[in-house]
């Protein structure tokens, strides 16, 4: 269930600035009889390091194919409110590639109010919550080990729900003790990425030791199973099979998508 974090990340951001569609907004009648002006504005984070590498498109986020999405949602539709016409466009956003992180999204709408240039709705997915799955697992006083675990993970969110802990047998290194295993659901602020080196760092102050072994005795091990509807890894449902029962409990419609 290990897994090492690339410490070679390459984070660049991605930003396309005013694009100028129009729209009927409005929930009144006169606000529906003609098309409006609208400026949107967004911009991601995203790894380049294997784009830059190969100097390859297939390696990056399609933005010219995430706008030309985006066109196709707003231009000439109809919303009541510009908070929700802001809202799809965040979430298509996320949506459109798992490596896409910090997104923020502004949609203006000019004259709306009189005296006003214009009202502007802005989104920054650093101050929404997130929804992530994360698999816990020891084999070395394990029942200790586990509850320091929750209490650390409780400061890098909300811990909604939680699993029971499990005893599994460990798999291709048999000679160790039995594992512990379970799994929270946490509510977080964090991104995927940061979330992932804030276990690794939660790892390595409760004493865990990586060698060549990848299957050896640990103290705890941390991992993130899936986040903001995402699986992360469908290799460990077929090697792990608890880890499905772990989504079954805690997200069953994970496993529907």
């Amino acid at each position: 269930m290990s897994k090492n974090i690339n410490t070679q990340i390459k984070l660049s951001r991605i930003e396309v600035r005013s694009l100028r569609l129009r729209a009927y907004i409005g929930f009144e009648n006169w606000e529906r009889e003609k098309l409006q002006d609208l400026v949107l504005s967004y911009s991601f984070t995203y790894d380049v390091g294997a784009a830059v590498e190969n100097d390859d498109v297939q390696f990056a986020v399609n933005y010219k194919a995430l706008t030309k999405q985006i066109i196709q949602l707003v231009d000439n539709q109809s919303f009541d409110l510009i908070e929700a016409l802001a809202d799809l466009i965040y979430r298509t956003i996320e949506n459109f590639n798992p490596k896409i992180q910090h997104v923020e999204v502004t949609v203006e709408k000019p004259h709306a109010l009189r005296f006003a240039d214009n009202v502007m709705v802005h989104i920054d997915s650093r101050e929404r919550y997130k929804t992530a799955l994360i698999a816990m697992g020891s084999n070395i006083d394990a029942e200790t080990h586990m509850q320091m675990a929750l209490i650390q993970l409780q400061a890098l969110g909300i811990i909604t729900q939680r699993s029971e802990f499990i005893t599994t047998k460990p798999l291709k290194f048999e000679d160790q003790p039995d594992f512990l295993n379970g799994a929270i659901e946490l509510k977080t602020k964090l991104s995927f990425l940061e979330l992932e080196f804030k276990l690794k760092e939660i790892e390595a102050i409760m004493g865990r030791v990586r060698s060549d072994n990848k299957n050896a005795p640990r103290v705890i091990d941390l991992d993130v199973l899936a986040f903001n509807g995402r699986i992360d890894d469908a290799e460990d449902f077929l090697d792990l099979p608890f880890l499905k029962e772990f989504v079954e409990k805690l997200n069953p419609d994970l496993l529907s998508t």
